[in-house]
């Protein structure tokens, strides 16, 4: 099995017409009678616009469990396609999303009962949360549907999640779990061969492969990760080198956008590579869009040989 991870985002799903994002947020609008505006607004920033106006008129502590509950119905329409097969056939063993769906694991044939396999038992975040299919982690980092209180979409719960991404990282945590009780930092336990925990420690551990992720600059918990995963690997903290690789997939049509220009420069800086070889055609169709992601799978294969 390759000693490499996955980090999938949303492209994958909007191959499938009627699946994308965009689908699900126009239903939210429809329900409440809110006009949804994420063209001029940060997602984040929207979602807790679109919370306050119903919590206006509602008045309920469970406003919020609504949403999540009616978001994590509408997203269990999506339906997987031929490039959740072809990952999912990869033989690395932890595959990680930002998605809230459970298509990855639909493609699995001992997917019937999902649970959380976490070691800490997550209400909220997912630092721990995974589902174990066989010989498969999926990490679903922004929460799953399954759980929807557990699904990632406002400030508030970006910025309480980033706090326990840094705590397992950086300073070190406490739980009530009494074998992990102060916890020690990734970063402390990096040199040693003490157990994985976390999604967290394939960003240390060995090298990470993204796909059809826009990684939004609203996207803090991962720009906070990649950043500081870069400070440790250059300052050697604790002692400890960092060498793998982190590989951002992007579509070779978008690489002389200004805004990817912008975006490509960053990553860079903080240590990761981008790979801009395939896509030239990326915008003609879904049918190239495919082909696109056909050619990353290829070449991820090769890390397999």
């Amino acid at each position: 099995m390759g000693d490499y991870a996955l980090l999938v985002g949303n492209g994958i799903n909007n191959l499938t017409d009627g699946n994308s994002w965009s689908d699900v947020l126009q239903s939210l609008s429809q329900k409440y009678s809110i006009a949804i505006d994420t063209q001029n607004k940060p997602f984040p920033l929207a979602y807790e616009e679109i919370y306050f106006t119903i919590l206006k008129t509602r008045h309920s502590e469970r406003t919020e469990n609504s949403i999540k509950s009616f978001i994590a119905e509408k997203i269990k329409t999506i339906t997987g396609n031929a490039i959740h097969q072809q990952l999912m056939a990869l033989s690395c063993r932890n595959i990680m999303t930002t998605n809230y769906d459970l298509t990855l694991e639909s493609c699995l044939p001992d997917a019937a009962e999902i649970k959380n396999n976490g070691i800490i038992k997550e209400q909220k975040y997912s630092i721990f949360r995974h589902h174990q299919i066989d010989d498969k982690l999926i990490w679903h980092i922004h929460g799953a549907i399954n759980v929807p209180q557990s699904i990632t979409l406002g400030y508030e719960h970006y910025s309480g999640y980033l706090q326990a991404m840094r705590n397992y990282t950086a300073t070190g945590s406490s739980y009530s779990k009494a074998e992990f009780n102060d916890l020690k930092p990734l970063i402390r336990r990096l040199s040693t061969a003490e157990n994985e925990f976390s999604w967290i420690d394939n960003f240390f551990r060995r090298n990470v492969y993204i796909v059809g992720l826009t990684l939004d600059f609203v996207e803090i918990d991962l720009w906070w990760l990649l950043t500081w995963r870069e400070r440790c690997r250059l300052l050697k903290s604790n002692n400890v080198s960092i060498n793998n690789q982190i590989v951002y997939y992007l579509p070779a049509c978008f690489a002389d956008d200004k805004a990817t220009v912008a975006k490509i420069a960053l990553l860079e800086s903080v240590g990761v590579t981008v790979r801009k070889a395939f896509g030239q055609h990326f915008r003609r169709s879904k049918e190239d869009e495919q082909h696109y992601y056909a050619a990353v799978i290829g070449d991820i294969r090769k890390a397999e040989e």
